[in-house]
């Protein structure tokens, strides 16, 4: 979980470079032929055979492909187009708060007092990041619609990762993963193809290529790959916790590659946010 984190650090940097360049349809599209191919080839170098699971639980692997890919990545890789790379994955910090939630809707978890004090502080510190100053320079102009976008993203990540776990534990953890990107891909394709004709190949910098590369192969695979197994061998609440170190990983390398500052509304929201879904998790 230490390396998924480092990994999605990076998907906040370079996939904020590529969602400012490419078309969000088509950036999404994109992310996962590359991923789905490169599942696919895993599959077939390990001889795992998918389709009798697929055809044997299509209903679940198509809800989680909804949930995971199309309602997911339109969220995310369009919020992330309207925000900072920081705000977004202080978002995603709320993830464990929010599988929470959804495990005990479920009955799989039972939160006492201090988890549920955990939850009004996560959220206290979503509403001080939203209440930030609109009229600072260092935000863009349409963050607030973007965080909300992003909010969207981590309520469908987190019921992605619930409802992923019994075909983990069924099917392991890259059976499971490999079927949900792909039909994932093939619910969110026919969205995608309406943004090709936005797209201008001859326009869009290497830097925003090289994060298609990067969210298509290390984010949508690797990192995949490593919450998924561990999602196999603990809880969904207790996995999710690893994203608590994200929005401090992602703002420390704005501000030394990018020159993103780390504004206090951010640094407040933040402090907020680790010691609500610290003491969740508890």
């Amino acid at each position: 979980m230490t390396l998924h984190t480092c990994i999605s650090a990076g998907t906040y940097l370079l996939g904020k470079i590529a969602a400012d360049a490419l078309p969000t349809l088509v950036l999404g599209l994109l992310r996962f032929l590359i991923a789905g191919a490169g599942f696919l080839v895993l599959a077939r170098i390990r001889g795992l055979d998918l389709w009798p699971l697929a055809r044997a639980d299509w209903r679940t692997y198509l809800w989680l492909g909804f949930l995971g890919v199309a309602l997911n990545q339109v969220a995310f890789l369009g919020g992330l187009a309207f925000t900072l790379p920081s705000h977004a994955a202080l978002l995603y910090a709320l993830t464990p708060t929010v599988v929470l939630l959804m495990a005990w809707a479920r009955g799989q978890e039972r939160p006492g007092p201090r988890k549920l004090m955990g939850l009004v502080l996560a959220f206290a510190g979503v509403v001080v990041l939203l209440a930030g100053r609109r009229g600072t320079a260092a935000l863009p102009p349409r963050w607030i619609l973007g965080d909300l976008m992003i909010l969207v993203a981590v309520v469908a990540w987190a019921g992605y990762t619930v409802a992923s776990r019994p075909m983990v534990l069924k099917h392991g953890a890259q059976r499971a993963t490999t079927l949900s990107i792909l039909f994932g891909l093939a619910v969110f394709s026919p969205l995608g193809a309406l943004g090709l004709p936005r797209l201008h190949p001859a326009s869009v910098p290497p830097m925003a290529w090289l994060g298609l590369a990067y969210l298509g192969l290390m984010t949508s695979v690797v990192s995949y790959l490593l919450w998924f197994h561990a999602l196999s061998l603990k809880e969904p609440s207790r996995v999710a916790i690893a994203s608590n170190a994200q929005p401090v990983v992602t703002a420390l390398l704005g501000w030394i590659f990018f020159s993103q500052p780390i504004t206090l509304p951010f640094v407040a929201g933040a402090a907020l946010v680790a010691a609500g879904v610290l003491l969740a998790q508890s």
